[in-house]
């Protein structure tokens, strides 16, 4: 299958290996650029740092300090970025193998209120109400926005191309802005393209939401490995024609 991936970097190159693994044929279109805020480092020890991204760990090992810290507790969203943080030093990571809520539940379940302030290097534009868990529970949290994610201003002209003319057969989505930026672009678009063919691969249903046309598939669970299994294996020529 023709796939196009829109995550950013470096996740999408990530994603397109693993579906070239799979025999599709992936074309990566980032739909959002990290863009790094470098605000001053917190001024205490942190007795445990929770990260929902690969860029929340690129934030926060900006801070010089940084390396000092690689024994305090790490909790990651997922594995992937766990697996970010074990490469970067950190000692002691944790996965919650999930989504926020999932995150939060695990820091509820492994630490200690009473240990110290958790360090949350964040994005300033965030879904989800999960750090509210924490406080209600008693933690102290400190939100740091270390990054945002700035929109593309358009689709480069060979996936416009490629759009109008249905080549692709589906679109891996990863995140509701992420998809939020894919409907505005391709709505802009004069002529408009065919899209009611093209299979919407989304994390979560609040991501399938951001869309009014194509068939969604929504993952079980909001990790790569669950939406990769939502893709049909390729065989033959796919519904675009090209495979």
């Amino acid at each position: 299958m023709r796939l196009l991936v829109t995550r950013p970097e470096p996740e999408a190159a990530r994603t397109a290996e693993r579906l070239r693994a799979l025999g599709h044929e992936p074309v990566v279109a980032p739909l959002l650029e990290a863009r790094f805020l470098d605000p001053a480092p917190p001024a205490f020890l942190p007795a445990a740092i929770l990260l929902t991204s690969g860029n929340g760990l690129r934030g926060l090992l900006r801070w010089s300090g940084a390396r000092d810290w690689l024994d305090i507790p790490v909790l990651a969203v997922g594995a992937r970025t766990a697996e970010s943080a074990r490469a970067a030093g950190f000692m002691d990571v944790r996965s919650a193998d999930g989504d926020g809520d999932a995150l939060a539940s695990l820091a509820i379940a492994s630490l200690d209120p009473e240990a110290g302030t958790i360090l949350y290097p964040a994005a300033v534009d965030r879904a989800g109400h999960w750090p509210e868990r924490l406080i209600a529970a008693a933690f102290t949290l400190s939100l740091v926005e270390t990054y945002r994610m700035d929109p593309v201003a358009g689709l480069p002209d060979p996936v416009i191309a490629d759009l109008r003319e249905g080549k692709f057969d589906g679109v891996l989505l990863y995140s509701p802005r992420t998809a939020k930026t894919f409907a505005q672009l391709v709505g802009g678009l004069d002529p408009q393209p065919p899209l009611d063919h093209l299979s919407i691969y989304a994390l979560s249903p609040n991501v399938a939401s951001a869309l009014t046309f194509g068939t969604a598939f929504i993952a079980h669970e909001p990790t790569d490995d669950a939406l990769l299994a939502l893709i049909p294996k390729s065989m033959g020529t796919s519904p675009s024609g090209v495979r």
